[in-house]
Order: structure tokens, then sequence, then C-alpha cells
């Protein structure tokens, strides 16, 4: 089938399945001090959960892209969205936060599953030329989540945060729907192919995949989890960065938050529009380079106790968008190397930014001191590891994306 002949609808449906993600993650932010309230704990360590959902999710696009390879796409999607909709539906009745910290992991997981698929279908169906361009489409579609997510949970929040869930799992539940009547499999499978024990071959030669003698595919993926880390980090804080910290209300919260996002959007639109196989490279490169230059700044100015909501917001913003450069840029230039291994090839590259983010994560919220000094010190030294994995990446397009065997 050629790339006209694929109907536009399913960049679109891939864009809000993946969407899931952040609508995970940011719905429930303006929530998270009335959910400490009612579970009797510190905001701090409600703030876990979002901890949770991440390294959940880490594991579920672990394996989830990995089983798809083997058993089909669709498949891992249903079981992922199953999943993910009986979790979020325990969520809305738990008593403790321990009972969430569980359930959000689960959740996760389910997640996970779910939007690993998205980045193997569409790598299943468009040639490679054409992937960063479809990649930052299905980004853009998936901005709007975290962009209208926080005013959905400051609108649902006088109807109790449990209201934000329940609309969680409706949007799953309806994606499910669809999923069975309009997206037609792209890579099929048998179930007696699925194997736990396969799936680390398949991730291990994913990861040691050498081109022109070189681990490029693998400094890729590391490069962009360690640059869209620096989002999860964010995300991860947001509530205390801004309704503690700085004193945003509630009403305000998506607005302040929605900025950031737009930044975002403006860069992704630049992708959508130019990226090409021949100039990905140079803009992976660009985008990790403007990055460390905000975070560095933002970091010095922190030091020396110039951090005010009128400085961190704009240097937020650019930060965030680097990633519409890097994250279509990277991704494709990833997923250019891969072809009968997609499905292992985007587990490999989610799972690393969604763990990376987790773990980074938690580190701020046990370095919490009161100040947003630990948080922008994690992001600015994940934004320089990020640009020591790839320094020696090319920017020019001398990667070859060789055509791989069925076990590679």
């Amino acid at each position: 089938m050629r790339s006209d002949e694929i109907p536009r609808y399913l960049i679109a449906f891939f864009g809000a399945l993946v969407a899931l993600g952040p609508l995970s993650m940011d719905a429930y932010l303006p929530a998270i001090p009335a959910m400490a309230v009612d579970f009797g704990v510190s905001v701090v360590v409600v703030n876990h959960t979002l901890s949770a959902y991440l390294i959940g999710n880490a594991i579920g696009q672990l394996f989830g892209g990995a089983f798809s390879d083997q058993v089909g796409r669709k498949r891992i999607g249903y079981i992922g969205l199953a999943i993910y909709i009986a979790a979020t539906l325990a969520i809305a009745f738990v008593g403790t936060v321990e009972q969430a910290l569980v359930l959000r992991f689960l959740q996760a997981v389910g997640g996970g599953f779910s939007t690993v698929i998205c980045l193997a279908s569409v790598r299943d169906i468009y040639p490679v030329d054409e992937l960063g361009r479809r990649f930052a489409t299905m980004m853009m579609i998936v901005l709007v989540a975290p962009l209208v997510a926080p005013a959905l949970g400051t609108v649902l929040l006088p109807l109790g945060w449990q209201s934000i869930f329940l609309l969680k799992a409706a949007y799953a539940l309806l994606l499910l729907g669809l999923y069975a009547v309009i997206v037609p499999e792209t890579r099929y499978g048998r179930w007696r192919a699925f194997s736990v024990k396969a799936v680390f071959a398949q991730c291990a030669n994913v990861v040691v995949r050498r081109v022109d003698g070189r681990y490029l595919p693998i400094r890729y993926a590391f490069g962009l989890g360690l640059s869209i880390s620096v989002l999860m980090i964010f995300v991860t804080n947001a509530s205390f960065v801004y309704l503690e910290h700085f004193g945003v209300g509630p009403t305000m919260f998506p607005a302040v938050f929605g900025l950031t996002v737009l930044g975002l959007m403006s860069t992704n639109l630049y992708s959508m529009r130019r990226l090409t196989s021949s100039n990905s490279g140079f803009w992976f490169r660009t985008g990790l380079r403007t990055q460390i230059v905000a975070t560095t700044l933002m970091l010095v100015l922190a030091i020396a106790g110039f951090m005010s909501i009128w400085v961190f917001v704009p240097l937020m913003v650019v930060t965030m968008a680097t990633l519409g450069l890097v994250g279509p840029s990277g991704s494709a230039r990833f997923m250019s190397f891969f072809r009968e291994l997609a499905g292992s090839a985007s587990s490999v590259n989610t799972t690393l930014g969604f763990a990376l983010g987790g773990l980074l994560g938690a580190l701020t919220s046990e370095l919490n001191d009161g100040t947003l000094l630990p948080m922008i010190a994690v992001m600015a030294l994940a934004s320089i590891i990020a640009n020591l994995v790839t320094w020696s990446v090319p920017t020019s397009p001398v990667e070859r994306a060789a055509p791989v065997s069925r076990t590679g």
C-alpha cells in the first residue's frame, strides 16, 4: 500500500492512543493537593504516583512492543487497554496512597502495552523518508492532551478527584471500541510465537545493532530518552513547582502549564512540515544543544537565587520546545534502522524515556528541599549526559538504514 492510500485517520488514532500517556499523568496534577488531604499524606508523597506510572509504563512498553512482534499489534493493544481500564476504575475507589501507588503501576503497565505499538505500527506502514513527519504529526495530536488535561482536571475537581480517573477510564474505553472497529492490523503474528524469553533476545538485538561498524541506533535511543526525561522530571514536579513553590492557584495552573506545551507544539509543527531523513540528524543535535543551554542557564540562575516565575516559565518553555525537534527526529532515525523488529525497537526507544524519566523524577522527589534547585540540577544533568552520549552522532545522513532479517 502506498502512503497516499493509507487512511489519514490512522495517524490521528495512533496519536489519540499515545495521548493516553500524558492524559494519565497531567489530568490529575491540579488534584494532587486534594488527594494528599484525603490520604493524609504530603504532596511529595502523592507525587510518587507519577513516578510509579512512569516506571510501570516503561515496563509495559518494554514487553508490549516485543510481544507485538510475536503475536501481532492489535492483540497487545486490546490487552493493554483492558488492563488500563480495570486499574483506572479501581483507583477511583482507593482509600490509601499505597493502594493508589500499586494501581497506578498496573494502570501504567496496561498503558505501556497499548501505546508502544503506535510507533511500531507507523513504522509498519510508512516509508523511512516519511517517518519523521508522521511521528511529528502523531506527536502534535498527542500534545493536545497535556494542553487540555490540567484544565479538565480543574473542571472536574469540584466533583472529587475520583471523577478525573473515571474520565480516563471512559476515554480508554472509547479508544478500545475504535481500535476494534476502524484500525486494521499492521503486523500479524501467532499466539504460539509468544515467548517472554524471546523478548530479551529481541531487545538485545536492537541494543547491539551496528551501522557502519558503530552503535549508532542505541545512541539515538539513549540521547532521546535522556532528553525526554527532562520533560518527565518537570511533569513529576509541576504540581509542587506551580501550586506550592510559586503559589499559582488551581484555576491558573492549566494556563501556566499550557505555555510549556505551546512551546513544544511550535517546534513540533516545524518538524511536521520540514523534517526529512536527510536533515533529521542535524535537528536532533540542534535540539539537544539548545536544551543543554536552557537547563544550564536555569541551574546557574537557581544557584544565584534569581529564579522567579517570570524567569522560570520562559526558560522552561524553551527547554520543552527543544523536544519538538529532538523527539520526531530522534525517533525517526532510530526506528529507520529496524523493520522486522519494529515493535522491539519501539520498546527499547520508549522504555528508555519512561524508565529514565521515572527514576530521575523519583530522585527529584526524594531530594526535594522546598526549592527548585534539586529538580533543575537533575534536569541539567540529564541534558548534559544526553549531549555526551550523542556527541559523535553524524549530522549528515551517513547512517544507512540497511534491510534487516527476520532475526535482526
